[in-house]
């Protein structure tokens, strides 16, 4: 791959520079450090082009020189060891949800330094909400003592129909917004470069990132939060169309989804629904609202209310995810978002209802597993877009 992508385009230098330098990038990103010569020999590139790449990214503090390897002749020069610059610059992500907002800020290995959690009043008005994120973005600068000249850009999960190539959030119906042109909005309020995208692929670029799991080519990533949205990965890439597994019809009954629809997965099976069930059935619901994670104790604890109320769940999604296994087949299925933390309440009816719809020739091809960031995707999917984006470049190779 590296030998077509340095080629391309010869007459591009700029572009060649630019693919060049997402190469060496991405090398020592995924690396514990390495040499100009070891960048040179893996990349196959000239180890004049290795050095002008690597002296320009030492200029502007995103790679940065961690010590000495070893000399191949006795008495010679000791080849100096690169790496990505934790400290250099930073990026800021956004996880734009529901219940909560979520801003923390991030090192360019996508670590991050600090973080603020506040809940969401999804009744106030696009201005409202949009200049609360500004403010967190600021605080949390702040807190994290940073240069705001070292912050390369902002990154936003929301959830919705949101076009990535404009910024343009097209339809919330959770915040029944229309037509929002987030990224514009935002640049003009904090001065920084915006990208923003729905909240289930940021998730998925989260997970495939920062998750420990094994490499697998075909992904097929649920979000069961508020409500329900899905992300693909096929043959390694992010598929950037919509997918909209919450809104599959899943139930003839008349109940109808914020969608507009009826008989919707989301209407049947989301963390939106888990805690409308629970207040309707228990009678202490008067003392307060009984939150999804409320249900989850209490199931964990032998209460056969909420054991029922997670069955149920999970039995609807199980079903949706055989007709994604018939049709698409993945290598693995995670089910992430705020409901995933219930673990095996979730998983083992999913699992379970999965088997009972899914053919058996293709079923045991599939993993299904929990995320292992669990409500953490969105945030580091949000700061590893800014990443790609800016400094990584990996639309280019």
């Amino acid at each position: 791959m590296s030998v077509q992508a340095s080629g391309a385009r010869k007459g591009d230098p700029k572009l060649m520079g630019q693919i060049n330098q997402a190469l060496i990038l991405n090398l020592l990103r995924n690396s514990n450090g390495l040499s100009r010569t070891q960048i040179a020999q893996k990349l196959k590139l000239s180890k004049a082009t290795v050095s002008r790449v690597v002296n320009g990214l030492i200029k502007n503090k995103i790679v940065s020189v961690i010590g000495e390897g070893e000399s191949k002749k006795t008495g010679g020069r000791h080849p100096v060891i690169l790496s990505t610059n934790s400290s250099g610059r930073f990026v800021v992500g956004i996880d734009l949800g529901t219940t909560n907002i979520v801003v923390g800020i991030a090192n360019l290995k996508g670590e991050i330094i600090k973080k603020i959690r506040v809940p969401t009043n999804c009744s106030h008005s696009v201005e409202k909400i949009i200049l609360q994120i500004s403010n967190l973005v600021e605080e949390v600068i702040k807190q994290a003592n940073i240069k705001k000249n070292l912050i390369e850009g902002i990154g936003i999960a929301e959830a919705g129909i949101v076009d990535s190539s404009s910024g343009i959030i097209k339809y919330s119906p959770n915040f029944n917004w229309k037509n929002v042109n987030i990224t514009s909005i935002l640049e003009k309020k904090t001065g920084l470069h915006v990208f923003a995208d729905n909240c289930t692929r940021v998730m998925a670029i989260g997970e495939i990132w920062h998750g420990k799991r094994e490499s697998v080519r075909n992904i097929f990533y649920v979000n069961v939060g508020y409500g329900i949205g899905s992300a693909l990965m096929i043959n390694g890439k992010l598929y950037n169309k919509h997918s909209e597994f919450g809104h599959i019809p899943i139930t003839a009954k008349k109940i109808l989804c914020n969608c507009g629809k009826y008989g919707c997965l989301e209407a049947v099976a989301s963390g939106n629904v888990i805690e409308r069930k629970a207040n309707q059935l228990y009678n202490d619901s008067k003392n307060g609202w009984i939150t999804a994670k409320d249900v989850a104790e209490r199931a964990e604890q032998g209460d056969p209310v909420a054991q029922k109320i997670f069955k149920e769940a999970g039995y609807y999604i199980g079903k949706g995810l055989s007709f994604v296994e018939n049709v698409f087949n993945p290598d693995k299925i995670i089910i992430g978002g705020g409901i995933s933390a219930a673990g095996k309440l979730l998983l083992d009816p999913i699992v379970e209802s999965y088997n009972r719809f899914t053919m058996t020739i293709i079923k045991s091809t599939t993993k299904i597993e929990l995320s292992t960031i669990g409500m953490d995707a969105g945030i580091y999917g949000a700061v590893t877009m800014v990443l790609n984006k800016r400094i990584f470049y990996t639309s280019l190779l």
